[in-house]
């Protein structure tokens, strides 16, 4: 919509200025010439749509640019936003790893504990019973 804003006021600046040159070039009735002074009017006319047309154009442009760079920000902002939860949701779900790790460790010292106590025992089992016709 920006765009089509920008083209209009264009336009509308290059017929102001086509408009000035035709004026500019018309002769009058008499004689063929133009006075001085409307000469120098007309010349005025045109500097001053040139520098309209110039004033409009860089203010569009410099408007468009500082909307991209809003946008970029924001953009940015967004992004920062989206990692800032990332990291918090990491770093929640490293400490539940840790923590299961931890518990893990500690089942498995149990089970290695007891399976050793466990084989200990099966082992000295016979040693300790002697045989019923001995």
């Amino acid at each position: 919509m920006e765009a089509v804003e920008h083209a209009s006021n264009l336009d509308r600046v290059e017929r102001g200025i086509e408009d000035a040159l035709r004026n500019f070039t018309d002769r009058d009735a008499n004689g063929g010439k133009l006075p001085a002074i409307t000469a120098l009017d007309r010349i005025d006319k045109i500097g001053n749509l040139s520098a309209l047309a110039i004033i409009e154009a860089c203010e569009t442009t410099a408007k468009d640019i500082e909307e991209a760079g809003q946008a970029a920000v924001d953009i940015a902002a967004g992004i920062m936003n989206e990692a800032k939860q990332l990291a918090t949701e990491l770093r929640a779900n490293g400490r539940k790893i840790s923590e299961h790790l931890r518990e893990f460790a500690v089942l498995a010292k149990k089970v290695s504990t007891a399976m050793r106590d466990t084989r200990a025992e099966v082992l000295s089992a016979p040693e300790e019973k002697t045989a019923p016709g001995t």
